[in-house]
């Protein structure tokens, strides 16, 4: 067993193949979803100190032009947000509430399949491992020879879509994990900061509204 060359351990079992397609979408959306949060995820905090100072100075637009200096989900949610101030508050919010709910679409997909590969891929090793041992005890029943070092052999060979298996859903896991609580701390940040510019946007016009 320990001779095995890629193209044996592919034949081990017909789960194998799968196995490893499994293990190629880990890796090639895993660095999708990496390259994607630094480029559209990131939280700029020299952004929300810029845009909360030209809001309370009252400078609407150049905030809006410094959210067009930033890239990302974020400058967005806020430019959307700037851009319907004219409006009621409850309008305001309902925009950035579109964009924000179109954000985390877009800063969720894909994650699911993290989950559900962590989740098939070792039950996906066991019924390779099962499959095996069956196909071990055939073949002892069918020679009517050979002994336990025989069966031990097919057995230690079907063992490898198990390892497998678990061998692709651990870094699943961890990446389907990692990137759930970066998207959850991302969300909280960015309805507190909108809810910050909300309040300064709508409340100094309350204030001013209640001195005339």
């Amino acid at each position: 067993m320990g001779n095995l060359n890629f193209v044996e351990l592919m034949k081990i079992s017909a789960v194998m193949p799968i196995l490893l397609v499994a293990s190629l979408l880990v890796v090639a959306y895993a660095l999708e979803r990496f390259w994607y949060y630094y480029r559209a995820g990131r939280l700029d905090s020299s952004l929300f100190v810029e845009v909360k100072r030209l809001v309370r100075d009252g400078k609407i637009q150049q905030a809006v032009d410094c959210c067009d200096k930033h890239r990302g989900l974020v400058p967005e949610i806020v430019k959307a947000g700037l851009n319907a101030s004219h409006l009621s508050r409850i309008d305001a919010e309902d925009t950035m509430e579109s964009y924000k709910a179109r954000s985390q679409n877009l800063l969720r997909s894909r994650l699911g399949v993290f989950g559900t590969l962590s989740f098939i891929s070792p039950l996906l090793g066991l019924m390779g491992t099962v499959l095996g041992i069956m196909r071990s005890f055939h073949d002892l029943a069918l020679s009517g020879s050979g002994g336990p070092t025989i069966v031990a052999a097919g057995i230690s060979e079907a063992l490898i879509t198990t390892v497998t298996g678990i061998a692709v859903a651990v870094p699943a896991s961890i990446i389907y994990n990692y990137f759930t609580t970066r998207l959850r701390n991302l969300v909280v940040r960015i309805d507190t900061f909108t809810s910050e510019l909300i309040i300064i946007l709508y409340g100094e016009r309350t204030i001013e509204r209640r001195q005339r």
